[in-house]
């Protein structure tokens, strides 16, 4: 077993699987912690995140975590399953995403807490997973506009926090309805799931990209479901509080 450190920030390795973790937030991270189905098992009926397959609510050393396993989609999926080539535990996309979460909680910016990530390395490929603190009284936007109307203020919200990770140079790679998180009773949003999101220095045209993305999305669910409750005008709502 080896092990590295920088201030809170700290690498374990045990055989073939490396953790990097918060040693400020938690202690003695081992290779249990991130057994998805024994997780499941103990966390119960309630344990599934709703309209995130992969991730699992749990409680540990007193804290509301979230357990999330990368899973491949599309065709790569039925070749490689939840294996990823790679033979670097700190270009993975756990650390990666890890790292890039603590740099936005450093910011300031609201998103998920980063607890601890791991990687198990087999030859060229690795499998991988990521803990976060679980963000309470939150419901996705895609689940919230099934059944409630948001009002403009809160339309306005989303868009400013869209902006607020755009001036912090932020990308989403994949900024759908499904990972913004709205509390009702606060009017707070928070984004979340930044596999493969990184920093971007160069140029703005990333930004509108991030933005139609969304919209894509908001439109694919209203035509998916006749109850989706969003607009136009809730669009514009939207780019209102970006621009703002």
């Amino acid at each position: 077993m080896a092990e590295s450190s920088g201030q809170s920030e700290r690498i374990i390795s045990i055989g073939q699987r490396h953790i990097l973790y918060d040693a400020s937030l938690i202690e003695h991270p081992d290779a249990g912690l991130f057994d998805i189905a024994r997780v499941k098992s103990n966390a119960g009926e309630h344990a599934l995140a709703q309209g995130r397959a992969h991730a699992v609510f749990f409680q540990h050393q007193d804290q509301e975590l979230v357990l999330k396993h990368y899973q491949r989609g599309g065709r790569m999926a039925a070749l490689l399953g939840d294996k990823y080539i790679g033979t670097s535990h700190d270009r993975s996309r756990s650390f990666r995403e890890w790292r890039l979460l603590a740099q936005m909680q450093k910011a300031g910016l609201p998103s998920p807490v980063p607890v601890a990530a791991s990687v198990v390395q087999a030859g060229l490929f690795y499998r991988a997973d990521l803990i976060t603190q679980k963000i309470s009284d939150v419901v996705t936007l895609a689940d919230f506009l099934q059944d409630n109307k948001l009002e403009d203020k809160s339309w306005n919200e989303v868009g400013a926090c869209i902006r607020k990770f755009h001036d912090a140079n932020v990308y989403h790679a994949d900024l759908n309805a499904r990972n913004i998180l709205f509390n009702p009773e606060t009017g707070v949003v928070y984004l979340i799931d930044f596999d493969k999101g990184c920093f971007r220095h160069m140029g703005d045209a990333w930004k509108a990209a991030n933005l139609a993305r969304l919209q894509r999305s908001l439109r694919k669910f209203k035509a998916m479901n006749e109850t989706f409750h969003y607009e136009q005008t809730d669009w514009d709502s939207l780019l209102e509080g970006y621009r703002s």
